[in-house]
C-alpha cells in the first residue's frame, strides 16, 4: 500500500541568511514591465539565465567597439589621437571584462575576443610608433645649426 504525501511549500526558507547570501546579477537599474506589474531592481538568481544576459550584453558591447576600434584605425589623423584613443578603449574594455564578467564566460568566447583585440592593439602600436618616427624625422632635418 502507498501513501501519497502533498508537500505544498517544497522550498521553505529555513534561514533569512540564506536569501541575503545568495548572489545574483542585477539585471539593469530601470524600472522593468512584466506582465502588467512594474518591477525595479530585478535581480537574476538563475545561472543559465545570468550567463545567457551577460553572454549577450558583452558580444553587443563587443561588437560596438570592434566597429568603432577599425573606424578610428582607419581614420587620418596626423596628431595619432585616434589611435591614442583606440588604445584607450581597448584597455578599458579588457579591464570590464577581466572585472566585470569572466566568471559568467567561456574561456572559448575570451580567447577568441583577446586575439581579435591583440591584433588590433598590436596595429595602432605599429601606426603611432610610424607617426612618432615621422614626426622625429621631419622635425630632425627640418633644424639646421649656425
Amino acid at each position: 500500500m502507498y501513501i501519497l504525501i502533498n508537500k505544498k511549500n517544497k522550498y521553505k526558507l529555513l534561514d533569512k541568511e540564506e536569501l541575503i547570501n545568495l548572489d545574483g546579477f542585477r539585471f539593469g537599474k530601470k524600472i522593468h514591465r512584466i506582465n502588467g506589474v512594474l518591477v525595479n531592481n530585478l535581480v537574476i538568481y538563475n545561472n543559465k539565465f545570468v550567463n545567457t544576459i551577460i553572454r549577450e550584453k558583452v558580444n553587443r558591447k563587443y561588437n560596438k567597439l570592434i566597429l568603432s576600434l577599425t573606424e578610428l584605425l582607419v581614420s587620418d589623423d596626423d596628431s595619432g589621437d585616434s589611435l591614442i584613443e583606440a588604445l584607450n578603449r581597448i584597455e578599458k574594455f579588457r579591464q570590464i571584462i577581466k572585472n566585470k564578467y569572466r566568471k559568467n564566460l567561456s574561456k572559448n568566447e575570451l580567447e577568441s575576443m583577446s586575439k581579435k583585440l591583440k591584433l588590433l592593439k598590436k596595429e595602432a602600436d605599429n601606426k603611432l610608433l610610424e607617426l612618432s618616427n615621422y614626426k622625429t624625422n621631419n622635425v630632425s632635418k627640418g633644424t639646421r645649426g649656425k
